[in-house]
């Protein structure tokens, strides 16, 4: 592979934008798209990238899914905000699979992309899980007509 390194379950992308996955637990949950994460004697205040009108289903789903999950969670931080929050998405295990909880929350209808979700690791992705939602009518999109 030229041009990245693996060390430790951590694949590094040289001379490009693309974001390190790191592995980090989950302290706690705030709400539907916050968390606290821990690595060590670190911790960082994770707000789930791209994501607005979050119902008040997403934090019991989110939690949910994170009971499913490994302790140690693959992390991507996208950017840090001017007041200490990291933007960014975890991976949980669903299924045999191990899945986006960005996507699952937007899947489920559980939330809304944001204005700039563009600027988010897998943004194509959120995209489709959003217009798939819509499309079947699920949670939020159940009740708002011609979104």
């Amino acid at each position: 592979m030229s041009g990245c390194t693996q060390l430790t379950d951590i694949l590094t992308f040289k001379d490009s934008h693309i974001p390190e996955t790191e592995y980090w637990q989950v302290e706690s949950v705030v709400d539907g798209g916050r968390l606290i994460l821990k690595r060590s004697s670190y911790k960082r205040d994770l707000q789930l990238c791209g994501l607005i009108d979050l119902t008040s289903e997403a934090k019991f789903y989110l939690e949910k899914q994170l009971k499913q999950s490994p302790q140690e969670l693959p992390t991507i931080f996208a950017s840090k905000s001017k007041h200490g929050f990291w933007y960014g998405d975890i991976w949980v295990t669903f299924g045999n699979e191990q899945e986006s909880i960005t996507g699952l929350l937007l899947l489920n209808g559980l939330a809304r992309l944001s204005g700039d979700y563009q600027n988010c690791p897998n943004s194509d992705v959120f995209n489709f899980a959003e217009n798939s939602a819509k499309e079947q009518k699920i949670g939020i999109w159940n009740s708002l007509i011609d979104e």
